[in-house]
């Protein structure tokens, strides 16, 4: 394959990894390896959130091609597919237009429908109004505040609107319809089902992969996550904030339950999100069982220590194993477990007290939970770190033990 040409297929087989949120590591590896099996002398990598810079060397010629992001989401089928497909690149080298082909087919892959989109933002709210105390009638008030959140969310995504604006608005609805609710008496405090409503929109997730990008090594495109969450943060607090200043007597507080019927919350909540996330098949079924095993760990922990840091520390590192292992187990990318699977763990509460706390103008509450809140994260991030970083030495060592015994054998 031509250089050029084969420089546009890489290029154009990271910026969709990236785009669909896929690993930068995961991006960067991916590019090499087709680069490599296609016989180019190097190949070097830079990619953040926002950008994708390659450069390929081949005869002492080097050529360059960087491409911007203009949107991104998360969508795990697809990048489980880019998966497969930067395998099946190295190991047949078809040529370049065979390739495009079998890229073109990999971005026209299926996605879920706009209503089972909306009711997965539905059912998310109405578990995590549950898995913050809330009860059954907080709940079916979320319910539909979930599914006003997506439909507000696509029709201005559609219309071209500013992601920041776009959490304003919809902070701001989740606030005003949960208020109607109090008023109405349907439900006795807002906090319960406020907070089940914009787990959809907090960047607890964001949060957590920013402070694992950063350990990796990957400081700015950590620093541009974290800077992402924050201004997220910063929308749903704008949002939030006039609704809340009106209905603030009818707030309540929310807090995580203790008892082990939050497993299945946790569960059901992982189901909702990764059909957000565009999971299918049995890979949503074993990412549900991963949240279970790693919300049960942090219970069976948390208990036992003054501060619940090493319960989500022993959580995160029980649900990265969980995801390693199955990732080997079905040849898929350990993202499509482990990203879902660590909905519950991820401290989008934090952030939401942490919004509270603002409003209420409690500043010294504000900056004590805000610190908390990136504490957690970077536990999450660590265990994360640690369990990858421990399973590349153990294949490591694995690989080089079989290259020797090779060896061995021929002489």
């Amino acid at each position: 394959m031509e250089d050029e040409k084969l420089l546009q297929l890489v290029t154009d087989v990271g910026f969709h990894m990236l785009s669909y949120g896929g690993e930068i590591y995961r991006v960067e590896e991916t590019v090499k390896r087709i680069c490599a099996a296609y016989g180019a002398d190097s190949a070097d990598i830079f990619a953040i959130p926002s950008t994708i810079i390659v450069s390929i060397t081949h005869q002492n010629k080097t050529c360059s091609k960087t491409r911007r992001l203009s949107t991104k989401g998360t969508d795990l089928d697809k990048v489980d597919h880019l998966n497969d497909l930067s395998r099946r690149l190295c190991r047949e080298k078809p040529d370049y237009a065979e390739a495009k082909q079998m890229l073109s087919q990999v971005n026209a892959g299926e996605e879920y429908p706009l209503w089972v989109l909306c009711c997965a933002h539905g059912g998310a709210a109405l578990i995590f109004a549950l898995f913050f105390g809330g009860n059954w009638k907080d709940g079916l008030w979320a319910l539909p505040i979930g599914v006003v959140i997506k439909l507000t969310s696509y029709w201005l995504g559609k219309c071209g609107a500013n992601s920041f604006f776009i959490t304003v608005i919809c902070g701001a609805l989740s606030a005003l319809l949960a208020g109607f609710g109090a008023q109405l008496r349907f439900i006795d405090q807002i906090s319960h089902v406020l907070m089940g409503a914009i787990m959809n929109l907090v960047p607890g997730l964001m949060l957590t992969n920013a402070m694992r990008d950063i350990m990796a090594g990957d400081f700015i495109a950590g620093l541009m996550r974290i800077a992402e969450a924050v201004l997220i943060g910063a929308g749903i607090a704008v949002g939030v904030m006039i609704p809340l200043t009106l209905f603030q007597p009818l707030l309540g507080k929310s807090s995580v339950r203790g008892d082990f019927l939050t497993c299945l919350y946790a569960a059901a909540g992982v189901i909702a999100f990764g059909i957000v996330f565009n999971i299918r098949s049995k890979k949503l079924l074993f990412s549900a069982l991963g949240g279970t095993m790693s919300w049960f760990a942090y219970l069976l922990t948390c208990n036992y220590f003054s501060s619940d840091i090493f319960g989500y520390f022993f959580a995160a590192v029980v649900m990265s194993v969980y995801a390693e292992v199955f990732s080997r187990i079905h040849k898929m990318p350990v993202t499509i477990y482990l990203v879902a699977g660590l909905i519950p763990l991820v401290p989008g509460s934090g952030i939401y007290r942490t919004m509270e706390y603002c409003v209420m103008g409690e500043n010294q509450l504000f900056w004590q939970t805000g610190l908390y809140t990136l504490e957690i994260s970077a536990v999450i991030g660590f265990a994360m770190i640690c369990v990858s970083s421990i399973v590349r030495i153990l294949f490591t060592i694995q690989s080089r033990g079989a290259g020797f015994a090779k060896e061995g054998e021929k002489r």
